[in-house]
């Protein structure tokens, strides 16, 4: 395989993320993190008050950990299964003087030490789970690590995003001596996204396929539905009114419910 430069220069497959990450924030640099995390904060103070313990999974370089942490401030554990994201997370916080814990871990199967107050999964995290099976793990593993009475928000983004806005988009960057060129379609009778990244750096080619699926309203609360959570909201995109069919991403408010008191 080679690039489309008309160089001979092998291509590499790489796993998703994998060499993503070294420019995943330029890749990223269109997203408002500030404005995601008020968005969270407002959210946890109406629904989780007092908050003090946030869980973050798929938490990527960290951007969104490193606006919200200090908001609280918040006892803050954000974790990727990408170990280079992680990495540039790190090195990000340390930078700022931030206090959020990174480590490594996969959202579909992790435990936590103590039960905290918040779960987030954001920006796309779930439509990875291309299957049922995985987001039933996911539920649970986050039911469990929730205190009682805990909130876990998450995201996901609906077929009408795919077709009204990534439907089949190119787009370029450079920074640094990282280039990418990112290329998406959508297939709307599988449901399936895939946005391909032609990565070039130190002078070697890759390419990363990225496969999420676009699951509608319905299917995720069927979903929810098997488990103990209670719905406490499910939002149109950033605002406060409820999601519809047309909505093209859904904020969810889930809460584990209080223990039962002994009889």
């Amino acid at each position: 395989m080679h690039d489309g430069t008309g160089s001979s220069a092998p291509v590499q497959d790489s796993a998703p993320y994998r060499v993503l990450a070294v420019g995943y924030d330029l890749v990223m640099a269109h997203v408002a993190y500030d404005a995601w995390a008020e968005y969270i904060e407002d959210l946890l103070d109406r629904f989780r008050p007092g908050a003090r313990t946030i869980l973050e999974l798929g938490c990527g370089t960290g951007s969104l950990a490193l606006e919200l942490q200090p908001r609280g401030p918040f006892r803050y554990l954000a974790t990727d299964r990408e170990p280079q994201m992680i990495r540039v997370a790190r090195r990000k916080a340390e930078h700022l003087g931030r206090s959020v814990l990174f480590d490594v871990a996969d959202f579909t199967s992790f435990r936590v030490a103590e039960p905290v107050d918040a779960v987030l999964l954001l920006y796309d995290g779930l439509n990875y789970l291309l299957e049922p099976a995985p987001i039933r793990s996911m539920l649970a593993c986050v039911h469990a690590a929730l205190a009682p009475g805990g909130v876990f928000v998450f995201d996901q983004s609906t077929p009408a995003n795919s077709i009204n806005n990534a439907d089949f988009f190119e787009d370029e960057g450079e920074q640094d001596g990282f280039r990418y060129v990112r290329r998406s379609a959508y297939d709307p009778e599988a449901r399936l996204h895939t946005t391909t990244f032609e990565i070039t750096i130190d002078g070697r080619t890759f390419v990363e396929r990225h496969v999420q699926r676009a699951y509608t309203r319905a299917e995720m609360q069927a979903l929810i539905d098997e488990t103990p959570f209670e719905v406490v909201a499910a939002f149109d995109g950033f605002s406060d009114d409820e999601a519809h069919d047309d909505t093209e991403r859904i904020h969810w408010v889930l809460r584990r419910r209080e223990a039962a008191p002994a009889s």
